[in-house]
Parts: C-alpha cells; structure tokens; sequence
C-alpha cells in the first residue's frame, strides 16, 4: 500500500459514516479503524513514508494521549520515590499517584526539569531520579516518531458493544524533535505521571505494582511535536 490508497481507504471509511464496533472496550476505535484498514496489528509500512503506527481516538474525549511508558534511572529509584511519597488512599491501599508538570512544582514537590544532557525529576529529599535525554529521546521515537492520528466522532456508550464510529479526521505526523519536546513540557501541556501501588487482586494481592512513569498530552497539543504534520483526511 502507498500513501495515495491510504488516503483512498480512508475517504471511503468517512463517507461510510457511522460504523459499528468491532471490541466493546475503550479501545475499540483503534481496534475498529485497524479492522477497516485490514491491518493486522496498530502499524502499518508503506513503501513512500516508512512504517507508520496507527492512533485512533475519540474526537470528544478529554482523556490524554500516551507516548511511552519509562521509568526514571538509577533502576529501582521509583520504590525509593515510593517509600517516601507514598500515601495510603481510600481504599486502603498505599499509592504513589501523581501528575508532574516542568512549568511548576505540584502538590507532592515534584518537578521535571531539562539540565544538560539529562531531564531531572526534581523532589523535595532531593533524591536522585532522572532519564537520560538521548535515550528518552530514542524511546519515544521507536515509539511514535511516525504517526497516522484519526479522529472519530461517536454514537452510543464509550466501550460499549452498541458503539459507533465516524472517522471525519487523520493527520500524518513524522519527526519527533527534542526542542519541541522542551517547550511542551516547559509550557505545562506535556505531563509525567507516576503509577505506583498496590495489586487489590489475584495472587499478588498488597504488593508493590509500578505501572509505569507515563508521559501525555492532550490530543489537540499532540501535533506540536512533530516537525512534519499534515492533515491528509
């Protein structure tokens, strides 16, 4: 497939309008619109552009986008932070929940912070949490450094097998750029968030659960971290 026919497929999924999903799950409008594509998997390779994942998403929904999952260095320095941030929520359970911005400090004193080769995630006992810029850098882009980001309008209940689908919007992004990157999170609209408890089922019950160190931002501000961005839908 080249670009010109993803482009043709994806004209003809719009002018089908509202279609019905495929998985009753929040995922289900990326499941949905891979299953329209035929393609197997979220990615695609096409031979003018490279390989290509593909991202769906609600185009009402407020919920943030992912764009990797890493946990900071030294290894093991997320137990350290939870032993000393952690707090015992309302269901009993300890947890390390927290959003972490680089415009301010939040609530708990975390920070994140770019200084030279490394961003800092800045703490109050000065603990020693950070990732390397290069590798951070390398993560995301093996990651999401070209994306093919669709819009759907919905009908019916979010996850529900009653569910539909209206894709009117798809953009192709492709270069992620690490000055981008600093003014996303020096501006407040690129966000870490830590992900620490406790398992409230099955065999591993009350233990310790680092969900990953997330990094996301909202759908509207994505396309500012890309060098190229078009819309093609």
């Amino acid at each position: 497939m080249i670009l010109e026919e993803l482009v043709e497929k994806l004209r003809k999924i719009r002018e089908a309008g509202f279609i019905k999903t495929v998985r009753a799950h929040d995922g289900g409008v990326g499941n949905t619109l891979e299953s329209l594509l035929e393609i197997k998997e979220n990615n695609i390779r096409l031979p003018d552009t490279g390989e290509i994942e593909i991202k769906a998403k609600r185009i009402e929904s407020n919920s943030m986008l992912t764009l990797a999952s890493k946990s900071p260095l030294p290894r093991g320095v997320n137990k350290i932070l939870f032993r000393h941030y952690s707090h015992v929520a309302e269901d009993n359970i300890r947890k390390l929940y927290t959003t972490i911005y680089g415009s301010t400090v939040n609530p708990q004193g975390f920070r994140v912070v770019f200084e030279n080769d490394k961003l800092i995630l800045q703490n109050r006992n000065n603990i020693t949490a950070y990732w390397p810029t290069g590798l951070l850098l390398e993560s995301l882009k093996t990651k999401a450094n070209k994306i093919l980001l669709a819009y759907a309008e919905t009908k019916g209940k979010k996850g529900s097998p009653n569910e539909m689908f209206h894709y009117i919007e798809a953009y192709l992004l492709a270069e992620l750029d690490l000055d981008r990157i600093k003014k996303a999170l020096e501006n407040g609209k690129l966000k870490f968030d830590i992900r620490i408890g406790a398992d409230k089922a099955g065999k591993r019950i009350g233990v310790y659960h680092d969900h990953g160190t997330a990094m996301r931002i909202s759908k509207q501000d994505y396309p500012e971290l890309y060098e190229e961005h078009c819309r093609i839908l």
